[in-house]
């Protein structure tokens, strides 16, 4: 009898569906007050349906990974290190080198910090390690979610199986029953109210102490619920009332960021509770309606789910590049916000469908190695 694969379908389709939620929310943030490398306008109405998933979706992706790793660990842990060093650090080379590069070239032109073509600023100022432009130079901007992963795995590498074992142990008593539901809710919020104001987040890994307590959490709890386990069947039975806690946590949070200003005081404070309740009550109220409604493979799963790092990888310059290309334009903005949005799924599509094909470019354009398809496992909750 063949081993029972340790794939499962659902957190696929989830992740497919955060990443591709990731790339038109950095599609909005051209249209939004909140700091981005370029805007072309402000959609006050887009601000609350972003605000929808920005407390949530990478906590999400963090745990999903932490569920995956636990399955490679699983699966033989001596050569973890080195798979998933080979994995994220050469396409986090390549993006440092040559993908994320033109969003620096044009924010500082946008800023109005640098006047010249792109391969000038490349060769002339991007590598001076320096941040005389405004920017610290070379950057990662979004491939941080990289660095933080593989700082994560490289720890996980590091435990042994008797601790990892238990870990498990130890979580599924912990969050037995309804605190599956309360408990992670309660962390967050404390990191939220205790670390944020301190250490702001910055992805710049050294002093992002409430990020790593909140994602570095998140991925340490998916590597305790693993593939399988005890803690599945307390998502299956919360899941609802995590949902409703989800969109209730959201409608707050909307509400409050809609006040004059910037929220202080009470109400930053009823924010960073309320984004708690509806992180955490989203992700219960998603992987239990992913582990009902999307716990079965289909022949796009496979090549979707493996195109998503390529995907990642291109999408924010993609984005960047178009909405600079877009902005000198007279045209209304619902044409160039329909134009930003299809140039990036055509690009993003076009880069993926090419680096596929070439053997040589898989493994910097985040692709793994070529297998044949692996059918998903559904899980038995």
């Amino acid at each position: 009898m063949s081993p029972r694969p340790t794939r499962r379908a659902d957190l696929d389709w989830l992740r497919i569906a955060a990443f591709a939620l990731l790339i038109l929310y950095h599609c909005g943030m051209a249209f939004v007050a909140w700091p981005w490398h370029i805007k072309l306008a402000r959609l006050a109405w887009l601000e609350p349906l972003m605000l929808f998933s920005n407390a949530w979706r990478l906590l999400l992706l963090f745990l999903i990974s932490g569920v995956a790793s636990a399955a490679m660990r699983a699966g033989g842990g001596t050569g973890f290190a080195t798979s998933r060093s080979r994995r994220l650090l050469l396409p986090l080379l390549a993006g440092v080198v040559l993908i994320v590069p033109p969003q620096a070239w044009v924010e500082v032109q946008v800023q109005g910090r640098w006047h010249g073509s792109f391969l000038q600023f490349w060769h002339s100022q991007y590598f001076g390690f320096s941040s005389r432009l405004g920017l610290i130079l070379p950057t990662w901007n979004h491939l941080w979610f990289i660095v933080y992963l593989w700082v994560y795995s490289m720890l996980l590498a590091a435990v042994p199986a008797a601790g990892l074992a238990a870990l498990r142990r130890g979580a599924a008593r912990l969050l037995a029953g309804g605190r599956i539901l309360w408990l992670p809710m309660l962390a967050i919020a404390a990191v939220r109210l205790g670390l944020a104001g301190r250490f702001p987040e910055t992805h710049d890994l050294v002093h992002d102490w409430a990020a790593h307590a909140v994602y570095g959490g998140s991925f340490l709890l998916g590597v305790a619920m693993g593939p399988e386990g005890a803690l599945w069947a307390g998502v299956a039975r919360w899941w609802r009332p995590g949902l409703a806690l989800g969109i209730a946590g959201w409608a707050v949070v909307a509400a409050i960021n809609a006040l004059p200003g910037d929220p202080a005081g009470a109400w930053q404070a009823a924010s960073r509770l309320a984004r708690a309740v509806q992180a955490w009550g989203m992700i219960i109220g998603l992987l239990g309606a992913a582990q009902r409604w999307l716990n079965r493979d289909h022949r796009w799963r496979q090549p979707l789910a493996e195109a998503v790092f390529p995907a990642y990888l291109i999408h924010q310059t993609i984005i960047v590049l178009a909405a600079w290309w877009l902005l000198p334009l007279a045209v209304p903005l619902a044409i160039k916000a329909s134009l930003l949005i299809g140039t990036t799924l055509i690009g993003t599509a076009a880069f993926c469908r090419a680096t596929a094909r070439l053997g040589w470019l898989r493994p910097w354009a985040g692709y793994g190695p070529v297998r044949p398809a692996v059918a998903a496992a559904p899980l038995r909750a």
